[in-house]
């Protein structure tokens, strides 16, 4: 009777796979070969160079998503969205005006509907805009570019320069122009926008008059037309880093860490000892507070145009622990008072660390990482007085810490007196 069950059994389990196997189209994720409905009342909001399409999901088990199709510089695009979301974004729109964008419905087999066609008319695109807010000005090595992004769009500036002898020519047949720049570089912030405004710069000219040609490109490689400008770059030089000293007031934060004391691996000399990518830094005691300043000689008196600030960027140092995150700078031309006190001292400037991400502390990105070894720019005021002595203000650490380190600067500017 055993035998025998066991035989029935498996005979029903043979027919049962055998069954499945001549209806296995049902059970493929490929499904039913009929095209599922269309999408319905599609609504449109347009936007700088890119639109919303809205629409109505029909109630079509076959549905899989939605794509959207649309032609550009000679080019089919699409887009796909899930059909657990009724909307999609249109967008790398190189002009304003009317587009058709063809709107289907995909099943599991990928078998498409008839198209819905949806008429968007996007406004003018990003690079379009910044393009008409370029404003240049001569700077000290250089030119600055002043920009608006109110979309805050992911664009490039290109700056290029004439060679000695050529004519203008426009951006597409450069001929005499050299690069001095490439639009969207990898990571410097100094070759992408993602700000709502501000300047970008190009540095390293000499300070002989110059014509320069610049323009906006969007990530689609979109070009705006070139605006040209003819600046005079202002004179400048690096500071001879080997004049710095230390300086050891009795209100400063200038003794190194406790752990480092007899070494002093972490002195403030370690500022200017030219190693921007390792440890031992600049590090003070634990057992100082907030706000804390720290003073140098530079041993010239200058009139400074831009330093380059390299925060510690040990993996576990990174937009935390003790690196700055907001300071001032000071200075004077005369001797400090020798009892620490702030008579005499006059505000440069004020600093605040960018964090291109923008994470919480403690998350940060490849292009923060990026961003943090190539060191921060600051551009000293135009209304700067020229000085000698520098006091760093730390206010705030991006770690909260009592503590600040760092590796290293850099001065820029015009060296009035060696006295």
């Amino acid at each position: 009777m055993k035998k025998k069950l066991y035989k029935y059994g498996l005979l029903y389990i043979g027919v049962a796979l055998a069954a499945c196997a001549d209806n296995a189209d049902l059970n493929e994720p490929a499904g039913s070969t009929t095209p599922p409905a269309q999408v319905l009342n599609a609504t449109v909001k347009n936007l700088p160079g890119a639109a919303i399409i809205y629409y109505d999901l029909p109630d079509d088990q076959n549905l899989k998503y939605v794509r959207a199709s649309y032609k550009v510089d000679n080019m089919v695009r699409t887009v796909n969205a899930s059909f657990y979301t009724d909307s999609l974004v249109v967008e790398g729109f190189p002009t304003k005006g009317e587009y058709d964008i063809e709107l289907y419905s995909v099943s599991y087999g990928e078998v498409v509907s008839s198209p819905l066609v949806v008429k968007v008319n996007p406004d003018t695109p990003p690079y379009q805009k910044v393009r008409g807010t370029l404003v240049s000005a001569e700077t000290f090595g250089g030119i600055r570019v002043n920009f608006d992004n109110p979309e805050k769009a992911k664009l490039g500036l290109g700056v290029i320069k004439k060679q000695a002898g050529g004519t203008a020519t426009p951006i597409i047949n450069r001929g005499i122009w050299d690069y001095l720049l490439i639009p969207i570089a990898p990571i410097s912030a100094q070759n992408r926008i993602v700000e709502k405004q501000g300047d970008f710069y190009v540095r390293g000219l000499d300070a002989v008059t110059t014509d320069f040609g610049i323009f906006v490109r969007d990530r689609w490689g979109h070009l705006s037309d070139t605006l040209y400008v003819t600046e005079t770059p202002l004179y400048e030089e690096q500071c001879d880093k080997s004049l710095f000293r230390k300086m050891a007031l009795p209100t400063d934060s200038y003794e190194c860490h406790s752990w480092n004391e007899v070494t002093k691996g972490n002195d403030m000399t370690r500022l200017w000892d030219g190693i921007t990518d390792a440890d031992p830094c600049f590090q003070t005691k634990t057992t100082t507070v907030m706000p804390q300043w720290f003073t140098f000689d530079m041993g010239v008196t200058a009139k400074l145009s831009r330093y380059k600030f390299y925060h510690l960027f040990m993996e576990e140092h990174a937009f935390q622990r003790g690196n700055l995150k907001t300071w001032e700078v000071w200075g004077r031309t005369d001797t400090p008072p020798a009892d620490g006190s702030w008579d005499g001292w006059t505000k440069l400037m004020d600093c605040e660390s960018h964090k291109p991400s923008g994470l919480p502390v403690g998350q940060h990105t490849a292009e923060d990482w990026e961003y943090l070894q190539a060191g921060e720019d600051f551009e000293f005021p135009a209304e700067a007085p020229p000085v000698r002595y520098i006091r760093f203000k730390v206010l705030e650490t991006w770690g909260g810490m009592d503590f600040i380190h760092f590796t290293e600067f850099t001065f820029w500017g015009n060296v009035i007196s060696n006295n």
